[in-house]
């Protein structure tokens, strides 16, 4: 029945057409994000892409002072969905003579996205430990316009993230990756091709990637060819893409099939992981399998945000998944609230406190709704609005009240608790790393 729905499905799109004049945020910017060559330093990387993604978010504001809300100029976007780096405090001393220190952190965001989805989780990071060094790349095709991810491929996003290693190699004597969605499929991958290689010495990975359900998906790489676009919209979220290019769909498809993780070899590295039961985005039971079988036992955990058995969500609601008990080192964690009900795919790597995606936030992830009544509702309603995964939706509502995709993770201070005590198991005992590296004056 799936793969009649999807063929009917690729017939319409043909029947509609596709050659409709389209607005200038669905068309090439001119100013698309490419792959940096391994020799660009990461200053000049950082003040490329910057100068790109002005030039192409200033489209935006050519006739409309406030695209994004009138709590978005042009500088606060720019901010947003630009790479960055925290460099170590100054007063961090080097630990050999090759002017390295100890520990960094590459973060690499998912399809649509921009860094500001890794932003908290950076800070965290760099508070937890102000010696390490810290960044972000921004994968080519996002972070201008829409219209940019139809120009690039998956290649691209690879080359992105050797160079984004390649540039830590002179710089610490070990980095960890950490990799939401399609970027944790990026890690993975990277790994899995390069076993030997000592730099990286833990993996953090945050709704993987490691499958996409659905057969509609397993048909992109063809759809793309009659049709250009899986939805459109009038892009309202300052931090990422709204409107989704089949194109980019297609290539985020194909690289999770190309990388097979049932043939990797075991991994060797401490891994952490944090998945939705409730996911609607990736196979969470793929996570799971992943998991128990290839995390290393003992320097591995999974922070499983489930929802509380004892509580029925309804008789028409998909069952979420259930963690196996005979899987060392995983963490049920129950992140449900009076408001929120389930967490979702895109609430894994922001506190509840986030302006931006945050319980009282500025933005609204409504876009499961139609543009009407329902929508306006779910983005202007608070009181009669809880916050979940898609697949809870029954007519149109949860149990009477209007959905809200989650957008941030109540259990977010626990997570990156967990994270800091797996890659740093004396974190309760030992002084910080900060303590630690002071260049202190001698007796």
């Amino acid at each position: 029945m799936g793969l009649r729905l999807a063929i009917v499905t690729l017939v319409l799109t043909v029947l509609t057409g596709c050659h409709r004049d389209q607005p200038p945020h669905l068309q090439p910017s001119g100013f698309v994000v490419e792959a940096p060559d391994i020799s660009v330093p990461f200053d000049d990387y950082l003040t490329d892409t910057r100068e790109r993604l002005r030039n192409a978010l200033a489209l935006y504001y050519q006739d409309n002072e406030t695209p994004f809300g009138r709590d978005y100029p042009l500088s606060t976007v720019l901010e947003m969905r630009s790479p960055f780096e925290l460099a170590p405090a100054s007063q961090c001393r080097v630990l050999s003579d090759e002017d390295k220190i100890q520990q960094g952190y590459l973060l690499l965001h998912g399809l649509s996205d921009s860094p500001y989805l890794l932003s908290a989780i950076a800070r965290q990071l760099h508070e937890q430990d102000p010696c390490v060094l810290v960044r972000a790349v921004l994968m080519p095709g996002h972070g201008t316009v829409p219209g940019d991810a139809r120009e690039v491929n998956r290649d691209q996003w690879r080359q992105t993230v050797r160079y984004g290693i390649e540039q830590f190699r002179s710089r610490v004597e070990q980095l960890t990756l950490v990799g939401y969605s399609a970027g944790a499929t990026l890690a993975l991958e990277y790994v899995d091709q390069h076993p030997d290689d000592a730099l990286i010495d833990g993996l953090v990975l945050l709704s993987p990637a490691l499958a996409l359900p659905g057969t509609l998906v397993k048909l992109s790489p063809y759809l793309r060819w009659f049709r250009q676009w899986l939805g459109v919209e009038a892009e309202q979220d300052a931090a990422k893409y709204e409107s989704f290019p089949i194109h980019a769909g297609a290539e985020f498809f194909l690289m999770v099939r190309e990388f097979n993780w049932r043939q990797m070899a075991p991994l060797r590295v401490p891994v952490f992981m944090a998945a939705s039961s409730h996911d609607t985005t990736v196979d969470a039971q793929a996570s799971l399998e992943f998991f128990c079988t290839l995390a290393p036992q003992g320097r591995r955990e999974l922070f499983w945000l489930d929802t509380d058995p004892d509580e029925s969500l309804g008789d028409t609601t998909p069952q979420a998944l259930t963690a196996p008990a005979d899987c060392e080192g995983i963490r049920r964690v129950v992140a449900v609230s009076e408001r929120v009900v389930s967490a979702s795919h895109v609430g894994i790597t922001l506190p509840p406190d986030d302006p931006h995606y945050g319980l009282d936030g500025r933005y609204r992830q409504c876009l499961h709704y139609p543009a009407g009544e329902l929508r306006e509702g779910c983005l202007e309603q608070d009181e009669q609005t809880v916050y979940g995964e898609r697949n809870l939706l029954t007519d149109g509502r949860y149990q009477g009240s209007l959905l809200r995709r989650s957008t941030f993770n109540p259990a977010f201070d626990e997570m990156m608790t967990a994270v800091h005590c797996l890659l740093d198991t004396d974190c309760q005992r030992r002084p910080s790393r900060m303590e630690s590296r002071l260049n202190l004056p001698g007796p």
